[in-house]
């Protein structure tokens, strides 16, 4: 069964794995580029005029296992990816053996096959971000809680805390399951008559080590202090608790499918909503047969749920990190309906139809990434700006110009790059220029600015994508 689960997971991810690359993968992607040449974490597709091209202050989890990739496999999409790939494969391994453990064999598969088919996992599996990092380390610290539970060994709960903490190397988006397994502890040493903040206190201390050689590194780095300062500090105070809060639609509609059918006002129709409403309902029938069960699943995803709300980044991405719960809070209300025929067969069918539905969401996604083929737009870019020369454009073409000078529009207007840094290539018209952020002014003042530069300029050439966008390149007069 196991094997099964795993070829299916398999058979999603792996297929056009060097198609489809995007922005914040050339932004993960190029402090791992750094780190490979020995030039320290700083991302070199972004202006001089920003802090993280002289240091990159994010957690460098991500950026050390794509360092190592292209080290031992070269530069690319795919090695840039593998990491992922892995990640995401042992985490629908923990779930199907957490399932095993908890509910039984044939429960398991159920478990195995809703998280091997996850959308949200597939598609974090599939690209060099570090949302499958870092739910591979949340269930393996979550296995060591309930092993400290079985047991109550000491080194197991600090165990966990390390897990934890090598887990927000990657992101800082598992706090939320820090104060699940904290109030889990309390609870097990409660309950077994110990003193209630021992496993607590063994856990912290576990946590407080793993993060020693970052507090090391950020203090000890040049500009260190600075980098982690713009990266956690100013951000984080750019929008009041409340505007985040009000933010938080766009993360979930996004969960519901809503603009995925776009035209004909299809793109207001939530063709996800049959999955999550599924979900509510087996949570409803644990809390009527298995009381327990459902405060279980309620104390790993409430925490995470509120510390989404914090967050800056609105990404649906994240809800990558309750993919595991989720597929185990259908398993196990499945498990609870065992002596209750109707309903059983029931869940069952509920079950398998979320199956279905994942699964084939994810080939139509697959078919669609065929259209994003990156490596052919990637050369036609390379033959058309001459070796040497400087290029401005997006970050997400950054990789197809890693050996050469490039400046992002992510962090330097079209002006400065020409004005500062002498840039002679500009590459416009790409997808997100084009059609920009109806929530801000950043795409407004860009193309304002662009407007200017292609006035000045001729154009080298022009090249149509079905995905990326139709492009030019323009080089301005000297």
């Amino acid at each position: 069964m196991l094997l099964i689960v795993c070829a299916l997971f398999v058979l999603q991810v792996l297929p056009y794995l060097s198609y489809r690359w995007v922005t914040d993968e050339s932004w993960y992607a190029g402090p791992g580029l750094s780190l490979a040449l020995g030039e320290g974490l700083k991302d070199p597709a972004i202006g001089p005029n920003d802090i993280e091209n002289h240091i990159d202050a994010r957690p460098p989890g991500t950026a050390l296992v794509i360092a190592a990739a292209f080290k031992t496999l070269g530069i690319g999409q795919v090695a840039a990816r593998l990491g992922s790939v892995l990640a995401g494969l042992f985490t629908v391994l923990l779930t199907y053996l957490l399932a095993r453990r908890w509910l039984g064999e044939h429960i398991a598969l159920f478990a195995g096959l809703l998280i091997g088919t996850d959308n949200l996992l597939i598609l974090s599996s599939r690209t060099a971000r570090p949302e499958a990092f870092t739910i591979l380390f949340v269930l393996l610290s979550l296995l060591l809680v309930d092993r400290y539970y079985q047991s109550s060994l000491s080194v197991l709960a600090a165990a966990a805390g390390l897990g934890a903490a090598i887990g927000t190397m990657f992101h800082i988006t598992l706090l939320g399951y820090i104060v699940s397994s904290v109030l889990l502890l309390f609870w097990i040493d409660y309950s077994n008559g110990k003193f209630p903040l021992r496993g607590v206190a063994l856990y912290s201390a576990g946590f407080a080590c793993g993060l020693v050689p970052y507090a090391v590194w950020v203090f000890t780095t040049p500009r260190g202090v600075e980098g982690f300062r713009a990266e956690f500090l100013s951000r984080a105070a750019t929008a009041s608790l409340l505007a985040k809060f009000l933010q938080e639609g766009r993360r979930y509609s996004d969960v519901l499918g809503l603009h995925l059918l776009p035209g004909h006002l299809l793109g207001s129709l939530p063709i996800r909503l049959p999955i999550p409403l599924f979900l509510l309902f087996s949570g409803w029938v644990l809390w009527r047969l298995r009381a327990r069960w459902f405060y279980l699943a309620l104390v790993l995803t409430v925490p995470s749920l509120l510390w989404f709300i914090y967050t800056v980044n609105k990404s649906s991405r994240y809800f990558t990190l309750l993919s595991p719960v989720t597929a185990l809070v259908v398993a196990a209300a499945i498990a609870a309906t065992l002596h209750h025929r109707q309903l059983h067969r029931l869940m069952m069918v509920g079950a398998l139809m979320v199956i279905i539905a994942q699964f084939a969401a994810n080939i139509t996604l697959l078919a669609a990434a065929r259209k994003a083929n990156y490596n052919v737009l990637a050369s036609e870019l390379l033959n058309t700006v001459p070796d040497g020369e400087a290029v401005y454009g997006t970050i997400t073409f950054w990789l197809a110009f890693h050996d050469r000078p490039y400046i992002s529009y992510e962090r330097t207007w079209p002006l400065d790059a020409e004005k500062q840094f002498h840039v002679r290539y500009f590459i416009a018209g790409d997808r997100m220029m084009r059609l920009g952020d109806d929530r801000d002014s950043f795409y407004e003042e860009l193309n304002q600015q662009m407007k200017d530069i292609e006035a000045r300029s001729d154009v080298v050439r022009n090249i149509e994508d079905p995905y990326y966008g139709n492009l030019s390149v323009y080089r301005v007069h000297r």
